[in-house]
């Protein structure tokens, strides 16, 4: 279930730079050109490390902090794998960059969804190329050892027992910095928080995040957005509860803040925390209790709350009064846009095409996308972040896999997608946080 786990080795520092190998590559099979790819690999590589090069998607033994899969069949990795997450769990940060081609996306989404469902997907970069040599002029960007685990397991529905799981993937170094830094908040007594980040960016799996590495109470969401903001004594009964009779016909209840216990109350799209939903809120910010509605006795507030929304920072200090803006009184976590976190849009991509084509019967399922609709996606702003390229994902895969049934989605269908769900220009981008 945990999935950036307290377990997870916590080095920080890249790999020492002491002579020897500092690479590992291992690939399907070693052509002539193989000197070629060593000299390119040299010339990437920092000054005085040198490069093992061996054939075979089997080869499991190496003593280097950094192993290279070089195009190998997602399928086939498993052995590798397992040997990089048991080097980590002897005490070592050995990092596995997988590198894959466009045709190999489908087989890399299959490869990500049962690591990361079996719990053993720790250690891992990504990388898509078209060839090798485009692959090597990447490495340098690829070269930090990962200091967490690389998905969050989380269910669908949070507060709702024995519901299906998700997968959200972790595996650009802006994210693992985010990871690092609410470890740090939930581990050292933060009980209040703000994420910030675009509609889509993460925000739920983090505040999930924050909830499993505190390691207490219940997580229980609010979105404001979805309930009657307007009216104070329906939100007072949501986050303080009510007793039995506080209005006619009325039976207990439990509000947000007591069914959380010590946990995390999770109150998103806060954007909405003005007029009633402040008033309820100021005395339980201010002075840590809250009064039931009906209510005789107060009760102290237990939970952490983390706050979240979509809306900039500007929008939010210009929503309310600074007095009541400051009673709020959270540290800020920026969940980073994913235009600019590639791997994470890899693993969006593989594993969104991975879904679409388990489920085509009749039709013929696109194993990946070309060049061209990489960079389509690459070169978008995803305001709508990674909802937005699932999004786009899906309405190009049904375009491609039911009119041209080819192997790749191309640039065309991605650009057709983008037009539908992510346009470059919309009302709504200007109120919208980008960190």
């Amino acid at each position: 279930m945990l999935g950036l786990g307290k377990s997870a080795k916590r080095v920080v520092e890249p790999a020492a730079r002491t002579q020897g190998t500092y690479l590992h590559v291992v690939t399907p099979s070693l052509p002539s050109a193989d000197a070629d790819v060593r000299a390119l690999i040299d010339e990437e590589l920092p000054e005085g490390m040198r490069c093992e090069i061996v054939a075979g998607s089997g080869a499991t033994r190496f003593d280097a902090p950094f192993v290279l899969s070089l195009f190998v069949d997602p399928s086939q990795l498993d052995g590798l794998a397992d040997a990089v997450l048991a080097k980590r769990q002897a005490g070592a940060s050995t990092t596995l960059i997988v590198a894959v081609n466009s045709t190999q996306l489908a087989a890399l989404g299959r490869w990500l969804d049962a690591r990361a469902n079996a719990n053993r997907l720790a250690g891992t970069r990504l990388l898509l190329a078209a060839n090798v040599e485009a692959a090597v002029r990447q490495l340098p960007e690829r070269l930090g050892l990962v200091t967490e685990d690389n998905v969050i397991r989380m269910p669908v529905s949070p507060e709702i027992e024995n519901t299906a799981y998700k997968n959200f993937f972790v595996f650009s170094p802006q994210l693992h910095k985010l990871a690092k830094r609410i470890r740090g908040f939930a581990e050292n007594g933060i009980n209040r928080a703000y994420l910030l980040g675009g509609p889509g960016s993460g925000k739920t799996s983090f505040a999930f995040y924050f909830w499993l590495v505190r390691n207490k109470g219940r997580f229980v969401s609010v979105n404001l957005s979805a309930e009657a903001t307007g009216d104070k004594a329906a939100i007072k009964s949501l986050l303080c509860g009510h007793v039995s009779g506080a209005f006619p016909g009325a039976g207990a209840r439990t509000g947000s803040f007591l069914h959380a216990r010590d946990g995390v109350c999770f109150i998103d799209e806060s954007h909405g925390v003005i007029g009633p939903v402040m008033e309820v809120l100021m005395e339980a910010l201010d002075n840590g209790q809250y009064l039931p509605f009906g209510a005789s006795a107060k009760q102290p507030i237990q939970c952490a709350i983390v706050f979240a929304s979509n809306r900039s920072w500007e929008h939010l200090q210009n929503a309310v009064n600074l007095d009541e803006f400051t009673r709020m009184g959270a540290a800020i976590l920026e969940v980073p846009e994913l235009n600019k976190r590639e791997e994470d849009m890899i693993a969006v991509a593989a594993t969104t095409i991975a879904r679409m084509g388990a489920k085509c019967s009749s039709w013929t399922a696109p194993i990946g996308v070309s060049d061209g609709a990489w960079r389509a996606i690459r070169e978008c702003r995803w305001h709508g972040n990674v909802r937005a390229l699932v999004r786009v994902l899906e309405a190009a895969f049904v375009d491609t896999a039911s009119s041209t049934g080819d192997q790749l989605i191309q640039a065309e269908e991605i650009e057709q997608g983008i037009a539908l769900w992510e346009p470059k220009d919309h009302h709504s981008h200007k109120i919208y946080a980008a960190a």
